[in-house]
């Protein structure tokens, strides 16, 4: 073997300084193609593309290059910097690739923070073998071998190379992360560089860029988007924005308050017909019928589940914190967190959360340790019978686990529950999807009136708040929104779900607004409705009727000084609107 290798070297193609030159000078643009076409799927797209986008082709051939020669400069042999180059750039192509199956979501830069739990991906989709992604990763392998058995390596003493290398990719980092020199390089390049608010705006600038530059512009909108210290932050600004409150006696009643909030759940005869649709839902209309209801709008659409758990949590939006993608990332660490549940806690409640999948998942179980809850519940610590429903644990262990809970405490408690029922993957070895997935739905209906149920048995005060985190998605042969008349258009109608409300012990829920609002007045709505009430709540409340809607997705134009502001404060600043100023009681 060693000496056909070395009679490889010595042949007089690897041994030429022109085969080694020329392999390093296309590898570059080799892999810049190999990777846009793992995504893409089509040498007559890839042809297409590069034609009438040859600009911004040109960037990301620049980008990959950049990559290249300053590993080189650092290595010195050329092998090595093709080989992490390629497998780079090669990743990311496939990331990009299982990513969209999954989800319908391009892949961004701040996705690369949550590589922890990549182990997951293969559990939320049915992930199938690409031929053609695997023959170009050979292929790459393949070239990088080539250009080992060249032998090339760079002259030069080390000093001066690694002046090179900085040099490289000090210029290219600078291109791409500062705005002030990115904007001239989009201009010159044709790369479209525009704010995104819903998915298909995500997919037309994706078009227009395909996956490298798309994925140098989220580097750029990642490092520019950093939330900033408003100017006026300040206690004097913040006691400036919250109303007075004098203190009055405690309520008569403290009653449990369960937030349900449901994976994918989704009522889709808002977004058209649905066939079977009143057999589906039957459940769920027996319970609207006996609770308030009415619209929110969630912050997120197809994944995104900590984005609709953190306003619900929080009472804050994720608008206010530059849309992030994982809002808990930009939290202070080390802390108790101003959430929901310390609220509660103030007030004399236990504290509870259940999430029956992985504790890791998120970092919920390190993350979460500081939202204020006693108690976290999941999959492995359950304290009830398990059962599963297709590839997770089901809706009715979930909400068994929280009967246990009401009824093993004679103190009021707050509970959270994020389901896991209705996860990814519909999609089966019978190619059924849709069908699956309001399978899981109609299961779900049922295990919900089965609480509704058990809490008319319970003989203490409680209030049910049930709503979904997202509508799901569906690969991308299903086009089941597009055949449901879902465009650009209209595509608000994705962020909107149902909510309702449901109290066993004949809590007026009449002040409840029936306009349609963004999810995260929603437990402010509930905490007033309780009996409680803070300077914090009736800031945001008052917002509320200016601002019911508070969403990049359906308003990324409007802008609110207060919620902002509010937002900083209690999520990356001093807590100044907690907890001296909160907290107050008042009869109902």
């Amino acid at each position: 073997m060693k000496q056909a290798v070395l009679r490889l070297k010595q042949s007089r193609f690897f041994a030429s300084k022109h085969t080694a030159w020329i392999l390093a000078g296309l590898y570059p643009i080799l892999i810049y193609c190999f990777a846009e076409l793992g995504q893409m799927q089509s040498l007559t797209q890839i042809f297409s593309f590069t034609w009438s986008h040859i600009r911004v082709a040109a960037f990301g051939c620049l980008v990959v290059a950049a990559v290249f020669w300053t590993v080189n400069f650092l290595c010195r042999q050329i092998w090595i910097g093709a080989a992490v180059t390629g497998v780079l750039f090669m990743t990311i192509s496939t990331v990009e690739y299982y990513k969209y199956f999954v989800t319908g979501c391009h892949l961004l830069f701040t996705d690369l923070i949550f590589v922890k739990g990549i182990a997951d991906v293969s559990k939320f989709a049915r992930l199938h073998f690409n031929p053609l992604l695997f023959f170009l990763i050979l292929l790459m392998a393949l070239l990088t071998v080539c250009i080992w058995l060249t032998g090339a390596r760079l002259k030069g003493s080390l000093p001066k190379r690694a002046v090179l290398a900085v040099t490289v990719s000090g210029v290219t980092a600078l291109s791409v992360a500062v705005p002030a020199f990115f904007a001239p390089v989009c201009k010159v390049f044709g790369i479209d560089n525009t704010s995104t608010y819903n998915i298909y705006d995500d997919d037309q600038r994706f078009s227009n860029n395909n996956l490298i530059t798309n994925f140098a512009v989220s580097i750029n909108q990642t490092m520019t988007s950093v939330v900033q210290e408003p100017d006026d932050y300040s206690q004097t600004a913040i006691d400036d924005l919250l109303p007075s409150v004098e203190k009055e006696p405690a309520a008569a009643v403290k009653p449990n308050v369960v937030y349900i909030m449901s994976e994918s759940y989704g009522d889709f005869r808002r977004l058209g017909n649905v066939e079977n649709g009143d057999a589906i839902y039957a459940a769920f209309d027996q319970v609207l019928s006996e609770s308030a209801h009415g619209t929110s709008v969630v912050p997120t659409y197809g994944n995104g589940t900590v984005r609709t758990e953190f306003e619900l949590m929080f009472g804050l939006p994720v608008k206010s914190l530059n849309n992030a993608g994982i809002p808990h990332q930009l939290l202070k660490s080390g802390v108790e967190q101003d959430t929901f549940a310390n609220m509660y806690k103030s007030q004399g409640y236990r504290t509870a959360y259940i999430h029956p999948y992985r504790s890791n998942f998120y970092d919920r179980k390190d993350v979460y340790s500081e939202y204020g809850f006693d108690q976290m519940l999941f999959m492995d610590n359950l304290t009830v019978d398990v059962n599963y429903y297709r590839n997770f644990i089901d809706d009715d262990t979930a909400f068994r686990q929280a009967e246990s809970l009401l009824e093993s405490t004679d103190d009021p408690i707050y509970i959270h529950i994020t389901t896991m029922q209705n996860h990814q993957p519909y999609l089966d070895d019978q190619g059924e999807e849709v069908s699956n997935y309001f399978d899981g739905i109609r299961t779900s209906n049922e295990a919900l009136l089965d609480f509704v149920n058990f809490l008319k048995a319970f003989d203490e005060p409680t209030i049910l708040v049930f709503t979904g985190d997202h509508f799901p998605f569906f690969t991308p042969e299903c086009n089941y929104y597009r055949n449901l008349g879902i465009t650009v258009d209209n595509c608000e109608k994705l962020y909107e779900k149902t909510w309702l409300v449901y109290n066993n012990y004949g809590l007026d829920t009449s002040p409840l607004p029936e306009e349609t609002f963004s999810t995260f007045y929603l437990p402010h709505l509930v905490y007033r409705l309780a009996g409680f009430e803070s300077p914090f709540v009736d800031a945001v409340l008052k917002e509320m009727e200016t601002r019911p809607v508070y969403s990049v997705a359906v308003n990324p134009s409007t802008n609110s000084e207060l919620l902002d502001l509010l937002t900083y404060d209690r999520t990356m600043g001093n807590s100044y609107s907690e907890p001296e100023h909160m907290e107050m009681n008042i009869d109902d």
